[in-house]
């Protein structure tokens, strides 16, 4: 079985990706509730909730893109990366939330492939705190497979897949984001300071007009 830095779905919460051998099947997006088995379980299986459901044609258009994307992610951890195979494909907890974001997003009839590419570069725009912060949202009310086109699910929808290939709105590049200038690590213990109150106001300063640029 392939996995995203998830060895064995039965010992952790995570999801699990079942990629069909058949282009007229759809793709599977389980939600494992996995855990240690009772010392007094002969045997145990976790329980699994269907997330959502993916024709298989929408699935080859984003899979390459989120595998380079995960693994880039891994890679920086120092981890083992992944791929995506047939049959059981087992996903991180954190990043199988990024991944129903996306498939969320295209799930409905009325999605072109075209319109999965747009999805997809929107999606790469946001941080991982972004995705996780919608998927929560989302799959508080409308979590479930057969939940498509309800509420969050189709407020996804419109936000990913607005734009074209030529000219995708990227949710990542709004103007506001920057950094504030970094400061010697001691312990966060507590110091003051005009001098560092004063920097870190300009620098929040800027990143409001959006200039990105520090003294």
């Amino acid at each position: 079985m392939a996995d995203f830095d998830c060895p064995d779905h039965y010992l952790e919460q995570c999801y699990l990706v079942q990629v069909p051998r058949s282009v007229r099947e759809t793709v599977d997006v389980f939600e494992v509730y996995g855990r240690p088995p009772q010392p007094t379980e002969p045997s145990w299986a976790p329980e699994v909730t269907l997330r959502a459901q993916l024709p298989k044609a929408k699935w080859d258009a984003i899979s390459g893109e989120l595998r380079l994307e995960f693994n880039r992610r891994l890679k920086a951890d120092r981890k083992r990366t992944g791929s995506w195979a047939q049959g059981n494909n087992a996903v991180q907890r954190l990043l199988g939330k990024e991944l129903l974001v996306l498939v969320w997003a295209v799930e409905q009839d009325d999605v072109s492939v075209e319109q999965c590419d747009v999805a997809l570069r929107n999606w790469l725009g946001l941080k991982p705190e972004e995705r996780w912060w919608l998927h929560t949202m989302t799959a508080a009310s409308t979590g479930h497979a057969h939940q498509v086109g309800m509420g969050w699910r189709d407020a996804l929808r419109r936000a990913l897949c607005f734009g074209t290939k030529h000219d995708v709105f990227s949710l990542g590049s709004i103007a506001g984001r920057g950094q504030l200038p970094a400061r010697r690590n001691d312990g966060f213990a507590a110091e003051g300071g005009v001098e560092r109150r004063r920097q870190e106001f300009a620098a929040l300063r800027a990143i409001a007009v959006g200039t990105g640029v520090f003294a």
